[in-house]
């Protein structure tokens, strides 16, 4: 009977069943619980679910039940592989050596924290290190099922971005405006994967660098405005020169910076199927759309190189055409700017039809009196014996 009665209490309370199999009766309420890690709760807590585990080195004293003969120690994490390195020298070339042997083949997976030491590792001016941060981007990515989390993106824009300004006094601001130029392009490349992390914050930064560098540019007597600025810049790639080539990428990278924050915003992956909808949010690390400082830079940027038509096209018509701003107007600033860019162009359009009419009424009277000269307005030459006797009774 008593057997039975056991048999039906460990059916119905299992947990307290095994711990009167370690401890003894429950009743007495003299048990006291071993340290954290013996304990293994399950998710279930409602059922009174507990089980004992490791308990092989408990002892009994006279004070009552205590823990392990050993004292417990928190296991650590087992040290990287730039941890493991020790390199004397830390700089993203060795960073890069060391991963890439590290996990050749697959055989490791690389650690977030060693990508962000490889990046904060990056030096000022020295450009061959951004090189590396963005080739380190599209290797792990593409070899070792590496996702870009969101402290990794903001080290690779902070390590891309201090490598490629150079450290000398600059005359001009064209090594910031490469630089942000280099950082968008990375963005925008999908073989990065920051697409998935990176932070409005940081695209506004890059903007920001580009257009303090597109300022400086205009201080130091650079042409910014760009003919024909809508057309695509690989067709006139042969004709531009280098500081053209430069605007035009300026231009092209602040509207797809835009247009990529629209798309991500607008939830890409409600249209897609199951499978590839599941590997999207894996890699989803931040899905945040365009501020309106973004808006404001990117407007400024814009209109410094192109025109107003430009800002209208490549800025404010994808905003308006993403779902979630149906029923929000586009941002106040961003419209000012655009009607003062287009008054200013109507008001050059003006003054330089009418430069060009006043050209064309000098070279009517030029031609006239050179008609004039020469006799007739048939262009034909005059007599000499008539000239003659006209400019005796002229003497008379």
């Amino acid at each position: 009977m008593a057997r039975r009665a056991d048999l039906n209490n460990r059916r119905s309370y299992p947990a307290i069943a095994s711990m009167q199999a370690a401890f003894g009766p429950v009743g007495d309420m003299n048990i006291r619980f071993l340290r954290n890690d013996d304990v293994v709760l399950r998710s279930n807590f409602s059922s009174l679910s507990a089980v004992v585990a490791n308990n092989a080195d408990a002892v009994q004293n006279d004070d009552g039940w205590q823990g392990a003969s050993t004292p417990g120690t928190i296991e650590r994490p087992r040290p990287s592989a730039l941890e493991q390195a020790d390199l004397p020298a830390v700089t993203p070339g060795h960073c890069m050596y060391v991963l890439q042997r590290y996990a050749a083949n697959g055989a490791n997976l690389i650690r977030q924290s060693d990508f962000v030491r490889l990046c904060e590792s990056s030096r000022p001016g020295k450009k061959k290190d951004a090189k590396i941060i963005a080739t380190a981007l599209r290797e792990f990515k593409q070899y070792n099922r590496f996702v870009l989390q969101i402290s990794g993106c903001r080290a690779a824009v902070d390590g891309m971005l201090r490598s490629m300004i150079p450290t000398w006094k600059v005359q001009d601001g064209r090594p910031r405006v490469r630089a942000a130029v280099f950082v968008a392009e990375q963005i925008l490349d999908e073989r990065s994967g920051m697409y998935f992390a990176v932070e409005t914050v940081l695209v506004d930064r890059v903007l920001e660098e580009m257009q303090g560098g597109l300022l400086e540019m205009e201080e130091n007597g650079f042409d910014l405005r760009v003919e024909n600025a809508s057309e695509d810049a690989e067709a006139n790639e042969g004709e531009s020169s280098g500081e053209e080539k430069l605007l035009r990428d300026a231009l092209r990278t602040t509207g797809e910076l835009v247009r990529l924050l629209v798309r991500r915003k607008s939830r890409p992956h409600l249209d897609y199927k199951k499978r590839a909808r599941r590997v999207y949010l894996k890699k989803l690390q931040f899905s945040g759309g365009p501020y309106s400082s973004t808006m404001q830079l990117a407007t400024h940027v814009s209109l410094l190189i192109g025109t107003a038509a430009n800002v209208q096209e490549g800025i404010v018509a994808p905003w308006r055409e993403a779902w979630w701003t149906k029923h929000k107007k586009v941002d106040p600033g961003v419209l000012r700017m655009i009607e003062e860019a287009s008054a200013m162009e109507l008001e050059q359009q003006k003054s330089a039809g009418a430069a060009e009419d006043g050209e064309r009424e000098g070279v009517e009277d030029d031609e006239s009196d050179e008609v004039d000269d020469h006799g007739g307005d048939d262009g034909e030459e005059g007599d000499p014996q008539t000239d003659a006797e006209t400019e005796k009774e002229k003497e008379d």
